[in-house]
């Protein structure tokens, strides 16, 4: 079978697909990786906002070395300005690189192999082209500017990196092009117009495989983050008990600066109201559930939120809130009034706060009440946050499609902050003209984080409330509908529960991963332009 009968076989499902075929494109892959062309390859990362970009170029990065890359990177980097520097994205993203200002620095990835990187901001690339000769390859893990060639030497108007050829990746579902450029030549291959890559599929829908989250180590918790490292532990340590099992819900997506709340996300979702959902739906599911949903649980909101949405969140949690009388009635019954947990079923507290592992102490009470503590965490290293996400129990909640692409390799169920209506969740099969019920679903539930107090309280008013059995009300607000969630994805005999295993199946077969294809047709492409 021909390579690209190989890659059509794959992208077409085929399950007939050999070990042998696998473990020959396995073999192509690394001899291309590890081939004299490519003692060194060369990384563009952008300055888009946002962590990205970023964090998909570095993962290839890492899972190119996994695949058989045994040289040297060389990673060149737009700077951008502001609270918007990529070199300190980068510092988080890859352990040990510290920025010197403009200059190069050389950080190492592996040691077995010996992989290392000189991180080149473009300014300096751009001035000192002359001692940057081309290479044969590069690649970059998202860039949005279609007419921009990178794989050309930079010139004033437009980055480049000054190789032979260059393929252009992009992150999960992002709905960009994904390429292979050519130095000089101004046509692009368009991937997501190749048929044995699946065409549209490749660039909608198409993941990336990616390995389990490990511990990050302490040497992760760098300046600001320096003092998170012991609650962050102590976070994850209780996450992990099997004596005093309790439920993790990391949470992220929800930052804004606006004093009002309103998310960067959408400016139809505000910060307060959805960890108000998430607090409302965790108790309902802790008195009226079963099995593991009868726990005590964390909610740590990663996000950088004012401290005003604070506020809004504590006077909801009141019981009293102006003008919302059924809704206190709902705040009132589950109960979900914060305060000190000792006798109280919720508390809010800052990471810093000294009392955080005798609160979390508490979550599992003795008399067999359950509690929850949310955590103001905010910002935490990336391997930190990737750790955090992949010991969730609860449904975690995201925005980024690069933490989408990961929880889904771990069959972790998701809450996904939606800008707008178009259904995110992932169809299989990929080339389905149709969303599927179960995206369908998940989708529609995410949505009702749009959903305001002052809405909630209508339509509760609108019948006789009950929590049980629940009044026809109560089941239109977020608490009801995302406590169902919960009892559904985690009920094995649920199309929900099915739904993220088989999408876990398909994520963890790296032959249906996007880099792993997009190599195997560059091979592929570039080999038969020397038979031409």
């Amino acid at each position: 079978m021909s390579l690209t009968d190989q890659i059509q076989a794959l992208v077409d499902n085929v399950a007939a697909i050999t070990e042998d075929s696998a473990q020959e494109q396995l073999t192509i892959i690394s001899d291309f990786l590890s081939s004299a062309e490519n003692q060194t390859i060369r990384v563009y990362v952008t300055d888009t906002s946002g962590m990205g970009h970023q964090s998909n170029t570095v993962m290839i990065m890492y899972r190119l070395i996994q695949l058989g890359f045994n040289h040297n990177f060389e990673v060149v980097y737009a700077e951008s300005e502001g609270d918007n520097l990529t070199a300190n994205k980068l510092s988080k993203l890859i352990p040990g690189f510290m920025p010197n200002g403009n200059n190069p620095v050389t950080v190492t990835l592996s040691t077995d192999p010996k992989v290392d990187a000189s991180m080149i901001p473009l300014t300096y690339f751009k001035t000192n082209i002359a001692d940057y000769p081309i290479k044969y390859f590069g690649f970059t893990g998202g860039y949005d500017k279609k007419s921009t060639n990178l794989a050309n030497a930079p010139t004033n108007t437009d980055p480049g990196v000054n190789v032979s050829f260059f393929l252009k990746l992009q992150p999960y579902q992002w709905p960009q092009q994904n390429t292979i450029q050519r130095f000089g030549i101004a046509d692009p291959i368009l991937l997501e117009t190749v048929a044995v890559l699946g065409a549209a599929t490749y660039q909608k829908k198409r993941g990336y495989f990616i390995n389990p989250a490990q511990p990050p180590p302490q040497n992760a918790f760098t300046g600001t983050s320096q003092d998170k490292y012991v609650p962050y532990q102590t976070i994850i340590n209780a996450s992990k008990s099997t004596e005093n099992p309790i439920n993790l819900l990391p949470v992220y997506g929800i930052g804004g600066s606006e004093a009002s709340g309103v998310t960067d996300a959408s400016p139809n979702i505000r910060s307060q109201n959805v960890l108000f959902d998430l607090i409302t739906a965790v108790r309902y599911a802790q008195r009226f559930g079963s099995g593991n949903q009868q726990r005590g649980a964390i909610i740590v909101n990663i996000a950088n939120i004012p401290d005003t949405a604070y506020d809004s969140l504590d006077e909801l949690l009141t019981g009293a809130a102006p003008d919302l009388t059924t809704l206190n009635e709902m705040v009132t019954q589950l109960p979900a009034i914060q305060g000190d947990l000792a006798t109280h079923s919720v508390e809010i507290i800052d990471y810093s706060n000294p009392a955080l592992a005798d609160k979390i102490a508490l979550l599992n009470g003795t008399d067999g009440t359950y509690k929850i503590l949310v955590v103001k965490m905010g910002g935490i290293p990336v391997s930190a946050f990737n750790y955090m996400y992949s010991l969730s129990t609860l449904p975690c909640v995201l925005e980024g499609k690069a933490t989408a692409n990961m929880v889904l390799n771990m069959n972790i169920p998701y809450l996904n902050i939606l800008k707008d209506s178009k259904v995110v969740y992932p169809t299989l099969p990929l080339n389905a003209t149709v969303d599927c019920q179960q995206a369908k679903d998940c989708n529609n539930v995410s949505a009702s984080f749009k959903v305001t107090p002052a809405t909630m309280n209508t339509k509760m008013e609108e019948n006789p409330f009950s929590l049980d059995p629940p009044s026809d009300g109560f089941k239109t607000t977020p608490a009801y509908i995302i406590s169902d969630y919960i009892a559904r994805i985690y009920n094995t005999s649920d199309s929900l529960n099915t739904y993220f295993t088989d999408l876990q199946a398909f994520f963890q077969n790296q032959q249906q991963d996007k880099l792993y294809l997009g190599l195997l047709y560059f091979i592929s492409y570039k080999d038969s332009l020397n038979t031409i």
